[in-house]
């Protein structure tokens, strides 16, 4: 997973043989559900009525 924009002409890092950057949040995400850490369907239905 690159970071670059799809027009730009630079190689990804899966293309060129290097290690794919991941944004912070999705390996705390990852973490997170590992060890149960998740919101119930009635947590983010409370947060999403506004």
């Amino acid at each position: 997973m690159s970071r670059h924009s799809a027009g730009d002409d630079r190689k990804s890092d899966a293309e060129d043989g290097g290690r794919p950057e991941v944004p912070e949040g999705i390996l705390r995400g990852i973490e997170d559900i590992a060890e149960g850490n998740t919101a119930s369907k009635e947590d983010l239905e409370s947060v999403l009525k506004y």
